[in-house]
């Protein structure tokens, strides 16, 4: 009877042990980050990877099997530019 209550008592805790251990990962890493170009961006963030000295691609921050990782959104990255005419704001009028 004595021995019947032990294994019982152990089996419970080993069983108890073992939920924990695989629930817990679970609740690991709820502020994700990568790292890219230097920086630290949050889960979710899209920046401008630059791989070596002349590649370039847009790339998203996701999570993959509890790991961040990159995920490529397209080749290349966005430009922007400034137009070389600039208008000048209207004159003030005094009336």
């Amino acid at each position: 009877m004595k021995h019947t209550l032990s294994r019982q008592l152990a089996l419970s805790i080993g069983f108890l042990t073992v939920g924990f251990l695989a629930v817990s990962p679970a609740f690991a890493g709820q502020d994700c980050e990568c790292l890219g170009n230097g920086k630290r961006i949050k889960e979710g963030g899209v920046i401008c990877l630059q791989i070596g000295s002349s590649q370039r691609y847009l790339a998203r921050c996701e999570r993959n099997l509890n790991n961040t990782s990159w995920k490529k959104i397209s080749d290349g990255c966005p430009v922007s530019q400034m137009s070389p005419w600039t208008s000048k704001p209207p004159a003030p009028t005094h009336g």
